[in-house]
């Protein structure tokens, strides 16, 4: 039976810690720093995250290879039920169902693994 992984955490440690340990930071430096900009490890290759139209279910898929991309994204063009962001290292892009046939077509999304 497959189930969701777990990931632990250490929150429990760092809510004990005194707070000197920590250095202050002002709510615009934290919003420039952690929502303004995004780090994807160099292990992956993008994130898909896509949103059915009807429901308002979320999926997010995370992908290595640019080609797995490129399929998922194909199968989300087919069904044409849900909108889709893509967040690379280089961008964050909503997508519309046109949009799809046309990363891969033009190889934005390089059809190739690395």
């Amino acid at each position: 039976m497959r189930g969701k992984k777990e990931f632990p955490n250490n929150f429990e440690k760092y809510r004990q810690a005194d707070s000197r340990h920590f250095e202050p930071v002002t709510w615009e430096e934290f919003y420039e720093w952690r929502l303004c900009q995004w780090e994807l490890p160099s292990s992956i290759c993008c994130i898909v995250r896509a949103e059915h139209k009807e429901t308002g279910k979320i999926t997010e898929h995370v992908y290595q290879k640019p080609s797995a991309v490129a399929k998922r994204l194909q199968a989300y063009d087919k069904q044409g039920t849900h909108d889709v962001i893509l967040a690379s290292h280089e961008f964050v892009v909503p997508l519309s169902r046109p949009q799809f046939s046309l990363l891969t077509d033009a190889n934005i999304i390089d059809s190739e693994d690395d």
